[in-house]
């Protein structure tokens, strides 16, 4: 069973939502990629483009991608009503040239993927990757953080809600504001909390959980800074229940090293094109450090996961078929330690290469 519950300010009484039972598999991943070239013949306003559109269904998570070894890779995605999200450099890296969107989709209707580049007048090859998460969106709440809310001890203003999962179950809790600095924390039933400040940008907090153990989860939804005030949305979006792989291990001495960081162990995994799957390592000993490598020159990596440093934390989308390596370390040199891999799996939905403009796989 699942719940949602907003605790009201004035009232004993809760706002329950309950879902049937047999939910456990609510959503499913979808995979595409589509290698193109931007140049004469694109749409050109300063810049070339490449529009793709999809017909998206409000809970739907879409993932974008788009690489280029010929030039600097931007994208935008366009709502029904015009809006614009847009990403020029996905990662940290001066060098890294790829666009990454990750979009909770809250209107049902057309939506456009723009495939261009930073600079005016640059052309290319690319490869677009596209990756649609169906899934089952419970509740979404407008509210409002003022003098009335409870106050924290560092001074925040916060609401909170409970959500009930099962075990294995995923949810995907996100909090925006255009007013203030918007900041998230779930309580799990046991365990260590979760927490998250920006997610893509100050705008956003997104808690994506996979609760270890059934029970109630409280969420608090708060503001980074303390006294800040305003009106926010909460969205909470039901994923599967997952199928899971657990390794336990242990890094020592008896372990080779990582240059500039400490111990380590490797976990080969065959990965079929389409796969999704989401790692997490965990430890009470260790600052852990999680990475993975694959075909293609495929490179990913995480130390600390919402900058929690006992987790850390990757989703995988495998565009290429083949042996992937999952690297368990410990950030720290000479630090010993157990720790836990949990894989969580969503089973394999295949890639598909379609005709130029066409993402006809989304329009189901």
């Amino acid at each position: 069973m699942f719940r949602f519950t907003r605790r009201l300010r004035y009232s004993c009484r809760a706002l329950l939502i309950a879902i049937g039972v047999f939910i456990a598999a609510v959503g499913f991943s979808q995979s595409m990629r589509y290698p193109g070239e931007l140049g004469p013949g694109d749409t050109k306003l300063g810049r070339y483009f490449d529009t793709y559109p999809l017909q998206l269904t409000a809970g739907d998570r879409i993932v974008a991608t788009l690489r280029s070894n010929d030039f600097d890779a931007y994208l935008h995605f366009e709502s029904p009503d015009g809006t614009e999200i847009e990403n020029d450099d996905y990662s940290d890296d001066n060098d890294d040239s790829d666009a990454r969107l990750d979009v909770l989709v809250d209107v049902t209707g057309t939506w456009k993927i723009k495939v261009t580049s930073y600079e005016e007048g640059e052309q290319g090859e690319y490869l677009l990757s596209v990756n649609r998460e169906r899934l089952r969106e419970i509740d979404a709440q407008i509210g409002v953080l003022d003098s009335r809310d409870p106050v924290s001890v560092k001074g925040e203003h916060y609401d909170s809600y409970t959500v009930e999962l099962q075990r294995n179950q995923r949810v995907i809790v996100s909090m925006r504001s255009e007013e203030f600095d918007t900041f998230l924390v779930l309580n799990p039933p046991q365990g260590p909390r979760m927490i998250n400040d920006d997610y893509l940008d100050e705008t956003e907090s997104r808690i994506d959980f996979i609760a270890e153990m059934g029970g109630e989860n409280e969420v608090f939804a708060t503001s980074y800074a303390g006294g800040e005030q305003g009106t926010y949305s909460l969205r909470v979006l039901l994923g599967e229940q997952m199928n899971v792989q657990e390794i336990n291990g242990y890094l020592d001495f008896d372990d080779p090293e990582l240059e500039e960081y400490g111990f380590f162990e490797i976990h080969p995994l065959f990965m079929e094109e389409g796969e999704h799957l989401i790692l997490e390592m965990t430890s009470e000993d260790l600052d852990t450090f999680l990475v993975v490598e694959g075909p293609d020159g495929f490179y990913a990596e995480n130390d600390d996961y919402n900058e929690l440093t006992y987790i850390s934390r990757l989703e995988l989308f495998a565009e290429t078929e083949g042996e992937y390596y999952i690297t368990t370390a410990s950030y720290d040199a000479g630090v010993e330690g157990n720790y836990t891999l949990k894989i969580y799996s969503f089973g394999v939905s295949g890639i598909l290469t379609r005709s130029p403009h066409q993402l006809a796989f989304l329009n189901n």
